[in-house]
């Protein structure tokens, strides 16, 4: 009895350390990392326009994907941009 309390103490350890890495991982593969340069926000610009020139110099990526891109790179909840403000773009290769 004393042996299969044991055991399942050390299956539920070895499943909380898996689930600690496999969290730890999924995380770290989720982030990407971004080249970024600074752009300036200028009157009636919208995340959308700003992404949709970045699709016009590169055909490979679509709007969606980098209005997603620029939210995240700045840490934005919303995609309300204000003249004036600096944000980060990411460069695609």
């Amino acid at each position: 009895m004393e042996n299969l309390k044991k055991m399942i103490k050390n299956i539920l350890f070895i499943l909380v350390v898996i689930l600690f890495f496999k969290t730890f991982i999924s995380y770290q593969l989720a982030k990407t990392e971004y080249k970024t340069y600074d752009y300036t926000v200028h009157a009636n610009d919208t995340l959308w326009n700003i992404a949709s020139e970045i699709c016009t110099y590169n055909e490979d990526v679509y709007i969606r994907k980098v209005i997603t891109d620029i939210k995240q790179i700045n840490n934005m909840k919303e995609s309300i941009i204000y003249e004036g403000q600096t944000i980060m773009l990411p460069i695609y290769n």
